[in-house]
């Protein structure tokens, strides 16, 4: 299969926090990370919307994501620039 990754992804396994609005957030885990994008699961991707933050140590603090693809518990999201802090 041809690789169309566009970065390479390195495991990390830790966890963090997807915040649906201002009062709301699902925790996640982040398994895949490069510099453009984040793979992530949870129990259910249902709640989360198309353009969301992440919170998570591993991604240097607080970015903004937006939905590549998702399954029931797994989503893959492109990391939108610059880097919110």
């Amino acid at each position: 299969m041809e690789e169309r990754r566009t970065a390479p992804r390195h495991r990390v396994d830790e966890g963090g926090l997807i915040s649906i609005d201002e009062h709301t957030s699902i925790g996640c885990m982040v398994h895949d990370l490069s510099v453009t994008g984040v793979r992530l699961t949870m129990p259910s991707t249902a709640a989360v919307p198309d353009a969301f933050m992440l919170d998570a140590p591993c991604v240097g603090g607080i970015r903004v994501c937006r939905v590549a693809w998702r399954d029931d518990e797994t989503i893959g999201a492109w990391f939108e620039w610059p880097v919110v802090s």
